[in-house]
């Protein structure tokens, strides 16, 4: 054996333990965008009840886009340079997630967080598959048997949820049918926006865009259509206090901010479909924390379907982790 073929199987070992760590690290970043995730959704689904939607989302967005935006100027022009050499994705990196958070924030208002969160969650990894077919050629196919068998089950238990939710037997719903039905739909479209954000941060991340710029790049749009929201009135509540700023600026920003930029980070280091798969068993968190905060009553019908649902969401999960492992010593 040659010198230079020694050299060559070095390199390519030493590639593919960096690849096997990247997927660990990225699976980490997974799991805590999973867990503040679920504190948000019961501390929103609470808060929300008596904030106006418009101006939390302003807020909490607002002030870190435009802190990193200063920052980009100043400091790293070339991650702007880089951002706006992909328009397209930068825009439909902008659409997607005013879309997301727009709809996301109402919905978690008119239905149960658990059942607001199962739904958001769980369409995740069922868009990620189809947007193969609508030009996102990165998005990967059901890898396994087991992820396949997992996406189905879990389909199957957010319709029981859905159907809950529409009888009357949910833990909460802010109104009647046409409240739910709303709140059901809301949730299923901003979930098809996240998987549109997390496709389009991928091309921008190819294109060496990184997360914290990715983050300030995201929400320009977003917050001028919450700041018109606010403006209209058009989720007017009880008068906004220091107090309510405070709490926003700083658990607000935690538990909405951070879980942006945890997930940007997985983006960069393994599939879509590995951090929609693993993100879709996040509704098992909310359900608890949501019993222990004591807001929403317990129903029989809604823990019926979350256990349909968590055993899809695991399925699918462990097929997804299989899968992502397996791409990675392959390749």
């Amino acid at each position: 054996m040659s010198p230079d073929s020694g050299s060559a199987s070095s390199e390519a070992e030493a590639s593919q333990q960096q690849r096997q760590r990247n997927e660990v690290h990225g699976i980490l970043w997974c799991f805590v965008f999973l867990v503040l995730d679920a504190l948000q959704a019961v501390f929103f689904g609470s808060y929300l009840q008596r904030m106006d939607a418009f101006f939390t989302g302003a807020l909490v967005f607002g002030v870190p886009t435009v802190l990193i935006l200063l920052w980009l100027c100043l400091r790293e022009r070339e991650q702007l340079r880089l951002a706006l050499a992909n328009p397209a994705s930068l825009i439909g990196l902008n659409v997607t997630a005013a879309g997301a958070w727009l709809t996301y924030l109402i919905a978690l208002q008119l239905v149960e967080p658990a059942i607001a969160f199962t739904l958001f969650s769980g369409i995740l990894p069922i868009a990620a598959v189809a947007s193969r077919r609508f030009g996102f050629t990165e998005a990967l196919p059901v890898r396994n048997r087991l992820e396949a068998v997992g996406h189905i089950i879990l389909v199957l238990g957010m319709l029981v949820l859905a159907v809950g939710t529409l009888a009357g037997y949910s833990g909460f719903v802010r109104g009647g049918f046409l409240a739910g039905a709303a709140g059901l739909f809301l949730a299923i479209v901003s979930g098809v926006f996240i998987t549109g954000m997390l496709l389009y941060g991928g091309r921008l991340d190819n294109g060496g865009v990184r997360p914290l710029a990715q983050f300030g790049l995201r929400f320009p749009l977003y917050v001028v259509l919450a700041l018109i929201g606010y403006w209209m009135g058009i989720d007017a509540k009880d008068p906004i206090t220091s107090q309510d700023i405070l709490i926003l600026l700083t658990i607000g920003s935690l538990l909405l901010a951070f879980p942006i930029y945890a997930v940007q980070k997985a983006v960069s280091l393994t599939s879509t479909l590995t951090i929609t798969a693993i993100a879709a068993a996040g509704p098992l968190v909310v359900f608890v924390l949501q019993m222990v905060e004591g807001r929403v009553d317990y129903s029989a019908a809604t823990a019926f379907g979350l256990a349909i649902y968590f055993t899809g969401a695991i399925a699918a999960a462990l097929g997804g982790v299989k899968g992502s492992v397996s791409r990675s010593v392959a390749t």
